[in-house]
């Protein structure tokens, strides 16, 4: 499809995480030196060397990588680039809980700082390990760069985390010792405006917060609102998040979150390890907006092969999570209606279904106003806008 891309190599069986799970300590990948993936330095042998996960037009991280422009029908030819020979690390240490005794069951993770950008992951490439019984960890073949190191104990009855960056330069990690922390509650209480019709059962709502800094790593808590709309999310891991709710709403949705009166439904809230974030207020409407409207042919055929994508002009809010990101499908006579999304200006567009989830991409979304239609939208307002396609 026509728009900008960006090109990354990765040596296969490399040994680098996402895509070199077989080749971990003692694994098949010899470097330079002649050991085993997992081998430790030792004596006079050369360091051992791997190429790295490299982007056009070579260099090791998403952010430094130059996009390539495809047009319409237009080959784009001599995407030439060199891989990077690198020395790979290996990171060893400990995890231990926070009265100082040793981790017996959970997991490590370390993942490129870009994740945390907004640029992606550099195409699932990762590290990890499992936790040993005495709290040690290793992570093998890990090129240089900056990372964040993460960590999840599975052996406490509440959720315990930790997260700190790390830079390699190719040199092994010794004893790195990592200490967990106990997860931030989020508390408050969820309402119902005045509407068309009585609110739901609370109870059936569940609350959540996901990550908007890649920070979530294992299952993620959610919260059941009593009887009295009260709610205690518990468990919540340090960085960036939003609060979202899920359930049988039964035609009601988000209309806010504010913490202290002030508006955070579509702003990240950063929490701290130990912390607890009272006073959280999750209103819900059932004013809901409505666009629908017909996609056809030239002919005036129904097309249902596309998908009808709704996305807001402000592009501040081009972002995965965005309540105001929206897609459906036509049914066979080329009716579709979108439904729920808040007040603003959005573009309309009619989409290949086979590009599923790139609309959360900004240069995806850039790539799509051109010839996009327009449509303001109101508490409860119902807008038609109909697309003639080519097949």
């Amino acid at each position: 499809m026509p728009g900008d891309y960006y090109i990354n190599a990765v040596m296969r069986g490399g040994g680098f995480g996402g895509f070199g799970g077989a080749f971990g300590p003692g694994g098949a990948f010899a470097g330079r030196g002649g050991r085993g993936s997992g081998g430790a330095p030792g004596g006079n042998e050369q360091d051992q060397t791997n190429y790295a996960p490299t982007y056009y037009p070579g260099v090791p991280s998403v952010n430094e990588a130059k996009p390539i422009t495809v047009g319409l029908s237009q080959e784009v030819l001599d995407v030439n680039f060199g891989m990077q020979l690198v020395k790979i690390a290996r990171i060893t240490g400990h995890v231990a809980n926070p009265d100082g005794t040793m981790v017996t069951s959970g997991n490590v993770n370390l993942l490129p700082e870009s994740t945390a950008s907004g640029r992606g992951n550099q195409l699932g490439v990762n590290f990890g390990g499992r936790i040993e019984w005495d709290g040690a960890f290793t992570i093998t073949n890990v090129p240089p760069g900056r990372y964040v190191l993460r960590a999840r104990a599975d052996d406490s009855l509440i959720p315990l985390f930790a997260m700190q960056p790390l830079s390699l330069n190719g040199e092994d990690v010794s004893d790195l010792n990592v200490a967990l922390s106990a997860g931030a509650s989020i508390t408050g209480a969820v309402t119902f405006l005045p509407g068309q019709g009585p609110a739901p059962d609370p109870t059936q709502i569940r609350l959540s917060a996901p990550s908007t800094d890649q920070s979530d790593f294992g299952p993620q808590p959610n919260a059941r609102v009593d009887k009295d709309g009260r709610f205690a999310l518990e468990g919540v891991s340090a960085g960036s998040h939003l609060v979202r709710a899920a359930g049988n709403l039964r035609g009601w949705i988000l209309k806010s979150v504010t913490i202290g009166g002030r508006d955070v439904t579509d702003t990240p809230v950063a929490v701290r390890s130990g912390e607890t974030l009272g006073n959280v207020v999750v209103s819900f409407t059932d004013r809901l907006s409505e666009v629908n409207g017909k996609v056809t042919d030239d002919g005036g055929a129904a097309s249902p092969d596309f998908t009808v994508l709704a996305f807001p002009t402000d592009s501040t809010l081009w972002r995965p999570l965005a309540r105001q990101i929206m897609t459906a499908r036509p049914d066979q006579t080329g009716q579709y209606r979108i439904r729920g999304l808040p007040p603003g200006e959005y573009y309309l567009v009619a989409v290949d279904p086979a590009e599923q989830g790139e609309w959360f991409e900004p240069a995806y979304l850039d790539d799509h106003r051109a010839g996009a239609g327009r449509v303001t939208l109101g508490d409860g307002d119902v807008k038609t806008h109909d697309f003639k396609v080519r097949r």
